[in-house]
């Protein structure tokens, strides 16, 4: 691919990945409405479940894994913590640290009807994918994000 062709087609994907974003927010904030969620505070209950199972993280731990600020992870824990999906406590051993534990009612996601209602959701947004274009997808995500969030060395990036 000439040079011109693989920057016009990373310009496109890249765009594009912003409008994806937005119909996917849109579709999973209208999902999430009845418990009171957004879709960014649905997505650090994920993060929080999944990358830090059975613990309790700081916020600087949850942002680096969210992909945020430390105060913007506090802002949505704060917002998580009103609706009583989260808990935000001092550490134990270091009083300035803030650490985010997952409340009880996180479990709701576990009832049969949400776990249902994920799956439909999850079945309309991948429903132009094959099978194995998802898992192609899936691919090709965690290695685009492995290189993203990569310590940047000393190197010259840009070119």
């Amino acid at each position: 691919m000439a040079m011109e062709d693989l920057l016009a087609t990373r310009a496109e994907v890249f765009g594009s990945l912003f409008v994806l974003v937005q119909h996917l927010s849109r579709r999973a904030d209208r999902e999430l409405a009845d418990l009171g969620l957004t879709t960014r505070q649905w997505l650090l209950l994920a993060v929080l479940t999944n990358a830090f199972p059975g613990s309790s993280p700081s916020l600087s731990e949850a942002a680096e894994k969210y992909g945020s600020s430390r105060q913007n992870v506090k802002q949505v824990a704060l917002g998580l913590e009103a609706r009583g999906f989260v808990r935000l406590v001092p550490d134990p051993a270091d009083g300035r640290t803030t650490r985010i534990a997952l409340a009880d009612r996180v479990h709701e996601f576990d009832e049969p009807q949400m776990v249902e209602r994920t799956r439909d959701m999850l079945a309309d947004a991948f429903a132009a994918l094959a099978p194995d274009e998802t898992r192609d997808l899936l691919d090709l995500m965690r290695r685009w994000l492995a290189g993203l969030t990569a310590p940047i060395s000393g190197e010259d990036h840009h070119s």
